[in-house]
């Protein structure tokens, strides 16, 4: 067999296996968007799931890169979403969806092959021509940039080539059908990455007080304010007591409506936490409206993690800044009714 033989299969290979793979990856990003619930409702729900993982795996560390590089943990939870998804729970429904595929492109270039041979017979075509018509069948679905892109006046046997690449396409069939799905892992057209760049793409300010995220859909929304439906504990960011070691435990819902103020770092210009917007670029833009209701899963989180929030900022948790009595209370019947009911 010639190399121009050899090239052609082994560029059909290739071009063959990638298409069935990133069908696959499209066609499990878009049954996990549909069907699973941490992916098939809107922001706020992807992050009440994010929270509830959280809670339930109970690592600081995991807790905080999500307070302070919110989009990254944001994405490792759907990356371990879609992991699960597609070697636990779904697996079947994943291997089914292979399956098809394989089937789906494996006709598909059997239709490619039959049509380019019978417009060339049909025209007393060459083989030049016969490759036109095969690319040109193919092109929305698999790459062939390699076989376009060839002289092929040497050869006059199409027949003989068609026969060798239905071989070579048999023997791909051959081959994924007893493929593992960690094979997909090596295609550059990933499932998780697809969700991560419909689900991610929206906006990642967060609160200068308390850390919350910004839950508008859409990444740059000016005019519109910065908003969230709750904020948080200002501990869980780190606020404390000008010069001294003391958390403030105080939402800052409560803060805004309070006639105490505040400091912008190392400034001695204290302003008053009701004109907030007037404390720079970071303050402007967001809406915090005054609000006496407080999510019990922040005031939880305090609590479950008071030493290791003492350790990271290296502040305390005593006096003006203790933690509240009742923010002590919560029983494992509490922390579970934290997890399932109270995020949102």
């Amino acid at each position: 067999m010639s190399t121009t033989y050899e090239e052609i299969k082994k560029d059909m290979t290739v071009s063959t296996v990638e298409a069935v793979w990133n069908k696959t990856a499209i066609e499990l990003a878009g049954e996990m968007k549909c069907n699973v619930p941490a992916f098939s409702g809107n922001r706020l729900d992807l992050e009440k799931h994010v929270l509830k993982s959280l809670a339930e795996k109970e690592d600081f560390d995991s807790f905080i890169k999500y307070i302070t590089q919110p989009r990254i943990q944001v994405e490792t939870f759907i990356k371990e979403e879609v992991q699960k998804c597609i070697f636990t729970t779904q697996n079947d429904k994943a291997l089914t969806i292979l399956k098809k595929n394989v089937n789906d492109i494996s006709n598909l270039v059997r239709q490619a092959l039959f049509t380019a041979t019978s417009e060339v017979q049909e025209k007393g075509g060459d083989i030049n021509m016969w490759v036109k018509e095969f690319s040109s069948f193919l092109k929305k679905h698999l790459t062939l940039d390699n076989i376009c892109c060839q002289n092929f006046g040497d050869i006059n046997k199409f027949d003989f080539l068609k026969e060798e690449i239905e071989k070579g396409l048999t023997s791909i069939i051959k081959d994924m059908s007893c493929i593992s799905l960690e094979k997909m892992k090596e295609f550059r057209l990933q499932p998780d990455q697809i969700l991560i760049d419909q689900l991610c793409k929206c906006c990642w300010v967060t609160c200068p007080f308390c850390a919350a995220v910004c839950t508008n859909t859409v990444e740059n929304h000016d005019p519109d304010d910065h908003s969230v439906p709750f904020h948080r504990s200002t501990a869980v960011n780190g606020w404390h007591y000008r010069n001294t070691k003391i958390m403030t435990t105080e939402f800052c819902t409560t803060k805004v409506a309070s006639d105490i103020s505040f400091y912008r770092g190392e400034s001695e210009t204290s302003i008053p936490y009701k004109k907030y917007r007037t404390a720079g670029p970071r303050y402007k833009n967001w809406r915090i409206t005054p609000d006496e209701s407080k999510l019990s899963y922040w005031k939880w989180f305090v609590w479950r993690f008071q030493e290791q929030l003492e350790k990271y900022y290296d502040l305390k948790f005593e006096g003006d800044g203790e933690i509240p009595r009742e923010w002590r209370t919560h029983s494992q019947a509490q922390k579970m009714h934290v997890k399932n009911v109270l995020i949102y």
